[in-house]
């Protein structure tokens, strides 16, 4: 009976493997591939998209990789405010920046006008006005890259910007001497 098994097992393996294989005459199917993942924006890239959605337009010739340089124009007729967006890395931040409203090199009243701005910062929601290495006077807003920026926080940020900048460039330019700008 032994011998009967043995010899008859080779033969068991073979029928076997030859049903197997009738029963499944087609070759193997792969699984789908998956989908190649969308390349990952920079923030930069992000920020570019957040601005469409706001209705502002990016100035190409004057940004770089980290830099935005960005328009807006009220629709309340307050005029265009140039808003430029800066990824330090260094730092881990992410600026906004407003010029444009005047410098204090020839003031005769620097004392009011910083008072003025000192209220104004107490006033704003959002950001502080300051003055540079050359006089210049600027607002600016500083966040943290540690966390993702999502398009509501960007829109908050630049259109709340935006309207501040609207709101008190008129009254520095006016304790500057120099008339409010179209």
């Amino acid at each position: 009976m032994k011998k009967s098994m043995i010899s008859t097992a080779p033969l068991v393996v073979a029928l076997a493997f030859a049903g197997a294989l009738a029963q499944d005459p087609a070759p193997p199917t792969q699984a789908p591939r998956a989908a190649r993942p969308a390349p990952r924006l920079t923030l930069i890239d992000s920020v570019k998209r957040y601005l469409q959605h706001v209705g502002a337009t990016v100035d190409q010739s004057k940004s770089t990789a980290d830099m935005v340089v960005s328009n807006y124009t009220d629709p309340r007729g307050g005029g265009k405010t140039t808003i430029v967006i800066v990824n330090d890395r260094r730092k881990g931040l992410l600026g906004f920046y407003v010029y444009n409203f005047g410098s204090l090199k020839k003031a005769s009243n620097r004392e009011d006008v910083y008072k003025f701005l000192l209220g104004a910062n107490d006033a704003i929601t959002i950001g502080s006005f300051f003055v540079d290495n050359e006089e210049d006077i600027g607002y600016k807003y500083m966040i943290s890259t540690a966390q993702p920026l999502n398009q509501n926080a960007f829109s908050t940020i630049y259109l709340t910007m935006a309207t501040v900048a609207r709101d008190r460039r008129g009254e520095i330019r006016q304790m500057l001497g120099k008339e409010r700008e179209p």
